[in-house]
């Protein structure tokens, strides 16, 4: 999933070039360039994000985990990171919950974006990335959850 993100990266760059030197060689801007890229990065975000948080490079700050580790060992250090690690996949499980019925009405309702006449695109794929995407991150923190798990009982 985060190849597939970096190719959609590699393609919304291709289509704002393709937009930028259209409007600016042939006064003819590329259709689509707005809605392709606003869709492109949200689908990047929910595919990058699962292997983000596998190599542990998710945005956070450790002020207060390294705090508690100093302070009060290392079990409590490993007992907190277990706890935010299953609120972390809890909140992702809850997006995906409520991402699936989304996904059905984008599917059997044919919702898209962009202007009739001239340009349209589904949100069905979007809305099954974001799906997948939640789904994988979800996983991925419980995964975490219980290696946590295992060196709190000394594993």
């Amino acid at each position: 999933m985060d190849a597939v993100g970096a190719l959609i990266v590699l393609g919304m760059m291709i289509i704002v070039n393709v937009d930028v030197f259209g409007r600016w060689l042939f006064d003819a801007p590329l259709s689509g360039t707005f809605e392709l890229t606003e869709m492109g990065i949200v689908a990047v975000v929910y595919l990058q994000l699962a292997h983000t948080i596998r190599v542990k490079r998710l945005t956070r700050s450790d002020t207060f985990l390294n705090f508690i580790a100093r302070v009060k060992g290392k079990l409590a250090d490993q007992a907190l990171r277990m706890v935010f690690n299953l609120a972390g996949a809890i909140m992702l499980a809850i997006i995906a919950y409520g991402q699936f019925p989304r996904l059905i009405d984008a599917w059997s309702r044919g919702y898209y974006k962009g202007n009739v006449g001239i340009f349209t695109a589904p949100t069905w794929p979007l809305e099954g990335i974001m799906l997948l995407g939640a789904t994988a991150a979800s996983v991925q923190f419980l995964v975490l959850a219980s290696r946590n798990a295992k060196a709190l009982r000394g594993g």
